[in-house]
């Protein structure tokens, strides 16, 4: 069994000291070096705008100082991840963030707004109205409204839901960021012992996520989903579901640690500038305190 070395961890801990951003050094921090979940709050905060809404790059490739739906539901899988208080009153605001900006388009929200194009921002982020439904963000949303939201919260999340359920157990497309909210609404949902997942929800659930695993890791260069983004835990539910391909995904990991001691994204925004610069490295802090958490939970770490 492979692991991450403590001299690869300090040399990776020294990265993030100095180089990444404060928000993802915090997270870091509560991780490794005795930080607290408040210092992760507090800097996440700093992205929240005046609506709840979150903007000015919490999602490392939209710079656009408005709020919008993309990064804003990225702080809730972040409060999932890291087991924040949702009582409080900076999660209250996300959710009312969401409820008032709920439009009458199929997908319930545009990821991001027609004005983040006049500022920087990857190319996959160019405006484009939304046609269809799809799950990203709204399962997530609908996630934190039925367990944590007010009483009008949680009707509108039941009835997001429910769309994202007839997706679910449909055979329409369905992509990776797609089966990854959808995952997020289930394990919600789960913990509340809700009435809406049933043997069919789970075990078309369990067929998304191995739709959109890639088990090749010959592709792993490019932009795939691993069986490390669907399973962080080996307490994971779908762990047994993706578990052969686990091993592979860590040799991937610990042969790709680049000169700096962190990982490279897998994406790029196809230019060289400043603020692209600064974008990567913003997400190589980013994946790499992601990792060394999944790397954590599996006692991949050398103590």
């Amino acid at each position: 069994m492979r692991i991450l070395t403590k001299e690869q961890l300090n040399i990776m801990n020294d990265w993030m000291q100095t180089k990444a951003r404060p928000y993802d050094r915090a997270k870091w921090n509560y991780l490794f070096n005795g930080g607290s979940k408040d210092t992760i709050i507090e800097e996440m905060l700093k992205y929240q705008n005046g609506d709840g809404g979150m903007g000015s790059g919490f999602e490392a490739d939209v710079l656009c100082p408005l709020s919008a739906a993309i990064p804003t539901a990225e702080a809730i899988f972040q409060a999932y991840e890291y087991e924040l208080d949702c009582s409080s009153e900076w999660f209250k605001a996300i959710l009312s963030y969401f409820e008032k900006s709920v439009q009458d388009i199929p997908k319930y929200w545009e990821d991001s707004p027609k004005e983040a194009m006049d500022y920087p921002h990857a190319p996959w982020w160019n405006y484009e109205p939304c046609t269809v439904f799809n799950p990203n963000p709204c399962a997530v949303v609908a996630s934190a409204m039925i367990r944590y939201g007010t009483d009008s919260q949680k009707e509108l999340g039941n009835k997001i839901a429910a769309d994202c359920f007839k997706l679910l157990l449909s055979n329409d497309f369905c992509g990776d960021h797609d089966t990854l909210n959808m995952q997020a609404l289930v394990e919600q949902l789960l913990q509340i012992k809700s009435p809406l997942i049933s043997d069919e929800v789970m075990g078309s659930m369990r067929r998304r996520i191995l739709d959109n695993t890639c088990f090749d890791i010959s592709k792993y260069d490019g932009y795939y989903f691993t069986p490390l983004d669907f399973v962080s835990s080996p307490d994971s539910i779908w762990y047994d579901d993706v578990k052969h391909g686990i091993e592979q995904t860590f040799d991937f990991w610990l042969d790709n640690i680049n000169e700096q001691g962190v990982w490279n994204p897998n994406f790029s925004w196809g230019i060289d500038s400043d603020v692209s610069r600064q974008v990567t490295k913003n997400w190589k802090g980013y994946i790499a305190v992601k990792r060394a958490r999944i790397l954590l939970n599996f006692g991949r770490i050398e103590k």
